[in-house]
């Protein structure tokens, strides 16, 4: 249970009606995060917006950023943003072993070896921004990343960092459609090896990462 409680779309009146609105014409339906967050409907407006022009503005592709989005929502140990984003990646026939390899930090077969390389950086930067270095951008531009499109890795890391803090702070649960993933291949190898890694708190989420869903989020 999410420790506010969550805004009822279909009661909601004013702005956070506008809001929401927008929000269920794209999703069909009006996700937890943004019932938790609709107290303060400007800002939700605003970060729906930034979260749209993350995904479409610049050159990276959007199933790549899906990926960032995806490995930093684990590095800070977000449960929500990390099934979904992880069905973002099942939505573009990746495989629920595929979306595990990928977050646990392998070089994924879908993606070349440059943009395995910014995987691994996007990595970086959810889990310490301060733990990047310049000889770290310096590689990037070795592979062929131009410094607009670090900034891009660094833009789509930095929102899905604050869309993290929000879902984890309030502890949003995951969405009702979510169906258990445990039974594909991947799943009990990824959580032992998390909770190996990072203790009992990653071990939470990787038995919840476990119950993602099928619904289509975007």
């Amino acid at each position: 249970m999410a420790r506010v409680a969550l805004l009822d779309a279909d009661t909601a009146t004013g702005q956070a009606k506008d809001m929401f609105e927008k929000v269920k014409s794209y999703y069909r339906m009006v996700p937890a995060l943004q019932r938790g967050l609709g107290y303060l409907p400007q800002t939700t407006d605003a970060l729906w917006s930034l979260s749209q022009a993350t995904v479409r503005e610049g050159s990276i592709r959007e199933e790549l950023k899906r990926v960032f989005f995806a490995v930093t929502a684990c590095e800070v140990e977000c449960e929500y943003c990390t099934a979904a984003h992880m069905v973002a990646l099942r939505g573009k026939h990746w495989s629920t072993e595929e979306c595990v390899e990928v977050i646990d930090g392998k070089p994924s077969p879908r993606l070349t070896d440059k943009e395995n390389a910014a995987v691994n950086f996007a990595r970086v930067v959810g889990r310490r921004p301060a733990a990047v270095t310049n000889e770290m951008v310096d590689e990037l531009r070795v592979v062929g990343w131009t410094d607009a499109e670090i900034v891009e890795i660094v833009a789509s890391v930095a929102l899905m960092r604050y869309t993290s803090t929000v879902a984890v702070a309030l502890d949003v649960p995951l969405e009702k459609g979510m169906v258990d993933l445990s039974r594909e291949s991947g799943g009990a190898s990824y959580a032992s090896s998390r909770l190996t890694e990072r203790g009992l708190t990653c071990g939470r989420l990787a038995a919840d990462i476990l119950h993602a869903t099928r619904r289509r989020l975007h």
